[in-house]
């Protein structure tokens, strides 16, 4: 039989084990704080070995959703949205695209118009009308103008002349006549029988200026009086180069005036319209037939006459200009 007192001992024995280790506990939690440092529960660098896998794992996933938390709760940058973004970018390609269209409309009025100039030039300057160029002097012919003019200032020739006119003569033909200067500009082909007349033109007014009234002979008859002597002396032997010159001006001419299909080629480089386009608008406008040119002007014409009409008969809807 098992001895009542034993079995009592050995409760009273564990009963007073147990509450030697509660003593302990309790005195050992309240020793902590007396080390001067407080612990943070997240802050242990190890788990403790009696977690399983499972309560680890939900730590971990507990540490995440907490930053992820933290970071949500920041403020984020807004970005717009993907179709509003294609819906800008759709609405500028569309702006641009009729601004091409309109400026290709535009060129190609223009084209319309100067390809109907180009046809029939009505209104445009001849060959014959265009401006006057002069021949340039050659270094023969400077040499020969040099002559003369040492001829005059000798009295080989039969041209009477005064004092101050010889005067005259005798500085533009040391100062400009003999100049190196001018040696070279006539090399170059700069220089004119315009160039050298203009020259003695302002040398002349400068001194008919300086001289004295005389009565009845006014300074503008001695200016032109001058002139003609001078052009007297100036004749460079016109018999010999007339025929060159005339060459030269044929020459000068066909190089400023361009043929048709040149001047179709040069504002379709400029407009930038096609060959294609060219012979499309040409067919349509009927170029090749002069009839057809005349009666578009005619009715271009008659349509700005209505507008003057109707404007005269509104002009009293008119605003009043100050």
């Amino acid at each position: 039989m098992i001895d009542p007192s034993s079995s009592e001992e050995e409760s009273e024995e564990e009963q007073q084990e147990d509450h030697q280790q509660h003593q302990q506990h309790r005195h050992h939690r309240h020793h902590e704080p007396s080390t001067g440092s407080l612990e943070v529960p997240g802050s242990l660098p190890t788990l403790p070995r009696s977690l399983s896998p499972a309560s680890a794992v939900s730590t971990e996933t507990l540490s995440h959703s907490t930053g992820a938390s933290r970071t949500n709760s920041l403020p984020r940058a807004t970005s717009p949205s993907p179709s509003v973004v294609s819906e800008k970018a759709e609405a500028e390609l569309q702006d641009k695209q009729e601004r091409e269209e309109e400026e290709r409309k535009r060129r190609i009025q223009l084209y319309v118009f100067i390809s109907r100039c180009i046809t029939y030039p009505f209104n445009a300057k001849q060959p014959t009308d265009m401006t006057r160029r002069y021949t340039k002097i050659t270094k023969q012919q400077l040499e020969t103008i040099q002559g003369r003019f040492q001829s005059f200032l000798k009295g080989d020739t039969q041209i009477m002349a005064d004092e101050a006119f010889q005067n005259a003569v005798q500085s533009y033909f040391e100062v400009f006549l003999k100049s190196e200067r001018v040696l070279k500009m006539v090399q170059s082909g700069a220089c004119s029988q315009h160039d050298f007349r203009e020259v003695f033109r302002n040398n002349i007014e400068k001194r008919v200026r300086s001289l004295p009234e005389i009565d009845g002979l006014s300074k503008e008859t001695v200016l032109t009086s001058w002139m003609a002597k001078f052009d007297c002396i100036f004749k460079v032997g016109d018999d010999d180069s007339k025929r060159p010159s005339r060459m030269q001006q044929q020459s000068l001419n066909s190089e400023l005036i361009l043929s048709k299909e040149q001047l179709y080629d040069m504002f379709q480089q400029i407009l930038g319209i096609k060959k294609f386009e060219h012979q499309l608008l040409f067919n349509a406008l009927q170029l090749d037939s002069a009839d057809e040119q005349a009666a578009a002007i005619r009715r271009e014409l008659d349509g700005r006459m209505q507008k003057v009409s109707e404007m005269e008969k509104n002009r009293k809807l008119m605003p009043k200009f100050v």
